[in-house]
């Protein structure tokens, strides 16, 4: 059975789909290319430059992980919200989703989301966060990332075609993470497998 780990750090081959976080696309594997909101310093713009070029390789499915971090990025939130920007602008140009990172940054990114207008999805990666959260950025149009920790609680009010599974920086197989996830929502693996690779092409992520 093909599963689909819609985030991952882990470069390691194995039998299912991956889309591999990366800053640069020199690999053979599916990936994303972007700034993780911890790697904002003062030469972001040239390096973004280097992103926006290896966006349009084919093996590039994603935009991201990009986003807010509050607490552990050195930048400001105004610069954060400027380089999250110019992420907006890649995926759109590029009709790619994007893979967001967000901790504490709630308010700004769904300022930026009804702002913005953006046609491509937002996905919200390694969600742990309240049932009232999940709703409000559900509301709002994005889908949500669970991995290997989650709130039983938002994992449950988030409708079957907005969820999306990965493995991020997890040694723990993707499959393992998959059955605790259906265990949860009462699904076979089959079933949820299924409904994970339906939501990656409504995404246009494979």
């Amino acid at each position: 059975m093909l599963l689909l780990d819609i985030h991952t750090h882990n470069p390691s081959p194995n039998e299912h789909i991956k889309i591999l976080n990366g800053h640069t696309a020199k690999t053979k594997n599916f990936c994303s290319v972007g700034i993780h909101p911890w790697e904002i310093d003062d030469d972001w713009k040239s390096r973004f430059s280097i992103i926006a070029e290896a966006a349009n390789r084919a093996n590039v499915v994603a935009i991201g992980e990009c986003g807010f971090d509050l607490i552990k990025s050195r930048a400001t939130k105004d610069v954060q919200q400027e380089v999250f920007k110019q992420h907006i602008e890649l995926s759109e140009s590029t009709n790619k989703p994007i893979i967001i990172h967000l901790v504490k940054g709630q308010e700004q990114l769904l300022q930026l989301s009804k702002n913005s207008k953006h046609k491509q999805a937002w996905i919200i990666h390694g969600f742990r966060g309240k049932p009232e959260q999940a709703k409000q950025l559900i509301n709002a149009g994005m889908y949500i990332s669970f991995g290997e920790k989650f709130n039983p609680g938002a994992l449950k009010a988030t409708p079957l075609n907005r969820l999306f599974i990965e493995s991020d920086d997890s040694n723990r197989p993707i499959a393992e993470i998959y059955k605790s996830i259906a265990d949860v929502l009462g699904l076979s693996l089959e079933q949820l497998a299924l409904q994970v690779l339906e939501n990656a092409k409504q995404c246009r992520v494979i």
